[in-house]
C-alpha cells in the first residue's frame, strides 16, 4: 500500500479541467514550443529498478526486469543516443528538471505511475515517487496516478483513486493489468474494471492509460493484448483510453482499434527510443497509423529518464520525413506540420479533455 501523504497544496480545477499552469513569465525566460509547436511529453517516469523496493523473495524477478530493460536500452544506444547509466535509480528532481527543461525545449510533462506490484512493494514506478516529481515543478510536470484492483482490492483501488485525485491532483490514471503469469484482469470485466472507469468519470478524469504488450516481467504477453479496450471504449464514450507501446507485439490490432474508436489514443514511449535501432520498422508502424487511424490519435512520449536525450527525440520528430518509397509503395501519407503539432502535444492535451489554447497561450505570453 502507498503511504497516505496529504499534499502540501490544494489542486484547484478550472472549468477546462486543467490544473494551474506554470507562471508564463518564468516560461518566457527560456525557449519554448519547438518551431512554434507545443511539446507535451506524455511519459516520463520516476522508476526504481533496484532491489530496495523488492518484495521479500522477489529480488530475482526484480533483477531480471532490471537486466531486461537495461539490455534493451543498451541495444537502442548502439545506434542512438546514450542511455542513463544510473537508470536503475529514481532520478533526482534536479536532474529530471534539467533534462526536461534546460537540456530540451519540452514545455510540459507527465510523471507516470507504473502500477506493477507483483515484485515491488509500492510498484515499479510508485505513485508517491511520481507525485513527488510533479511537485518539484508544479504547473510544468503533472501527475498521472495508478492503481490495481488485484493489489488493492476493488474497494481499495477506488479509494486510492479518490485519494490520488483529491490529495495529489492526479490528471489521469495508468493501469498494468497483468501482475503475474497467474494474475491479471480484463478491461471488459464489468465487475472489476467498469467500477474504476465509472469512478474516473465521477472524479472528472478524462484519460485512462494502459500498458499494453511489452511485458516488463514474466507475465503472459496475451494478457496485455489491447483487444479488451474495445468494449469499454464503446461503453464509456466520454472517457478516452490510451494504449502505450503500440501494444507490441500486437501492433496491427492496436492500430486497427485506434482507427475505429475515436476515443482511443496511442501513447508512443519506446517508439522514439526504438527508432534509432530499427528505423524502417518504426516508420512502417508510424505510416500504418497515419494511413489507417489518422494523425489525431498519436501522442509523443520520451520515456525519460532511462533515455535522457530528450532533445534528440524532439529534433527527430520535428525533422522526420516519410520516405518517398514508403509513400509510393505502401500509400503512407507524408508527415506534415499538422501531424507534427498534433503528435508533439495537441493530441495528448485533447485526450486529457483540456483546451490546447490554455497551454499554448501561456507559452506565448
Amino acid at each position: 500500500m502507498l503511504s497516505h501523504i496529504t499534499a502540501s497544496r490544494a489542486i484547484k480545477r478550472h472549468a477546462s479541467g486543467c490544473p494551474p499552469l506554470a507562471n508564463p513569465v518564468a516560461l518566457s525566460e527560456r525557449e519554448t514550443m519547438k518551431n512554434g509547436m507545443l511539446v507535451f511529453d506524455s511519459v516520463v517516469h520516476s522508476l526504481d529498478y533496484t532491489d530496495r523496493p523488492a518484495e521479500a523473495g522477489r529480488e530475482k524477478e526484480v533483477g531480471l526486469v532490471r537486466k531486461g530493460v537495461g539490455g534493451f536500452a543498451e541495444l537502442t544506444a548502439q545506434r542512438g543516443p546514450a542511455i542513463n547509466p544510473d537508470f536503475a535509480e529514481p532520478p533526482t528532481h534536479e536532474y529530471a528538471n534539467d533534462v526536461l527543461f534546460n537540456q530540451s525545449v519540452t514545455d510540459y510533462a507527465v510523471a507516470q505511475t507504473v502500477p506493477l506490484f507483483h515484485s515491488w512493494k509500492g510498484g515499479l514506478g510508485p505513485a508517491e515517487l511520481n507525485w513527488q516529481l510533479s511537485q518539484s515543478n508544479p504547473g510544468r510536470i503533472f501527475f498521472a496516478g495508478g492503481v490495481d484492483p488485484l493489489h488493492f482490492g476493488l474497494s481499495g483501488a477506488l479509494e486510492e483513486m479518490d485519494r490520488q485525485v483529491e490529495e495529489w491532483g492526479a490528471i489521469s490514471f495508468k493501469f498494468y493489468q497483468a501482475q503475474s503469469v497467474h494474475h491479471h484482469w480484463s478491461a471488459e470485466d464489468e465487475e472489476v474494471a467498469y467500477p474504476m472507469f465509472e469512478r474516473a468519470e465521477k472524479l472528472g478524469i478524462k484519460l485512462l492509460q494502459f500498458h499494453k504488450g511489452f511485458p516488463l516481467e514474466r507475465q503472459r504477453v496475451e494478457d496485455l493484448r489491447p483487444n479488451d479496450l474495445q468494449r469499454p471504449a464503446a461503453d464509456f464514450p466520454n472517457l478516452n483510453f490510451g494504449i502505450h507501446h503500440y501494444g507490441d507485439p500486437y501492433v496491427d490490432e492496436t492500430i486497427n482499434i485506434a482507427g475505429r474508436f475515436d476515443n482511443v489514443y496511442l501513447i508512443m514511449p519506446v517508439w522514439f527510443n526504438h527508432y534509432f535501432l530499427q528505423p524502417k520498422e518504426m516508420m512502417h508502424r508510424l505510416g500504418k497509423t497515419l494511413l489507417l487511424a489518422g494523425n489525431d490519435s498519436l501522442c509523443y512520449g520520451s520515456e525519460a529518464f532511462t533515455w535522457p536525450s530528450v532533445q534528440t527525440y524532439i529534433d527527430l520528430w520535428a525533422e522526420l520525413e516519410m520516405p518517398d518509397e514508403l509513400q509510393s509503395d505502401y500509400g503512407y501519407p507524408e508527415i506534415d506540420e499538422e501531424t507534427r503539432a498534433n503528435v508533439f502535444g495537441l493530441n495528448f492535451v485533447r485526450a486529457l479533455g483540456w483546451e490546447p489554447e490554455r497551454l499554448t497561450d501561456g507559452l506565448k505570453a
